[in-house]
């Protein structure tokens, strides 16, 4: 049959034939391959994501564990830690024990291996200078506390004294 075409005929079949299967080499090695290619590509990157945040959780994970680590020694080396008395000599310190018009200790929260004991403290006309002193000296101290509530009210009767309701939390080893 091939034989019966004219050289224009011939040519334009093996023309058609190349260029079919070019294409036929086109959609069934290439396009897949390249598709293969951009599927990897993307796995990659997503990977690539995925590890980095791996290694950010990793650090996020090494410093809690020094964190505790540090707390940890915090409380061995309190054992008769009071968190009454700390808050007493801070006060005494920093607002004045003229400036407290109550300390009222809250029940002791324990959980597992650790008790939170509590202590609700009432100031009043105090200036804002003692009042951030306070505040500074409950935060960084050595020990580990914190404060958990804080209320700050201006008196109507002096505008530049402050009234202040603050809870302070001390973490300990539970009994």
């Amino acid at each position: 049959m091939f034989s019966k075409l004219n050289p224009r005929e011939r040519l334009l079949v093996f023309v058609g034939g190349v260029l079919l299967l070019l294409v036929l080499i086109y959609f069934v090695l290439l396009m897949p391959y390249r598709q293969a290619l951009n599927a990897l590509d993307n796995q990659i990157a997503s990977r690539t994501l995925q590890l980095q945040e791996v290694n950010r959780l990793r650090a996020d994970y090494l410093a809690l564990q020094e964190e505790v680590s540090q707390v940890e020694r915090l409380l061995d080396r309190q054992r008769n830690f009071s968190a009454l008395t700390f808050v007493e000599n801070v006060v005494g310190r920093t607002a004045g024990r003229e400036n407290l018009v109550s300390m009222r200790p809250q029940p002791t929260v324990t959980n597992n291996q650790f008790a939170f004991e509590s202590v609700e403290v009432k100031l009043e006309k105090l200036a804002l200078r003692q009042v951030l002193e306070l505040l500074w000296a409950v935060e960084n101290a050595d020990l580990p506390v914190q404060i958990k509530n804080l209320y700050l009210k201006q008196r109507f009767d002096n505008r530049s004294q402050i009234d202040a309701t603050m809870t302070i939390v001390a973490l300990r080893r539970a009994a």
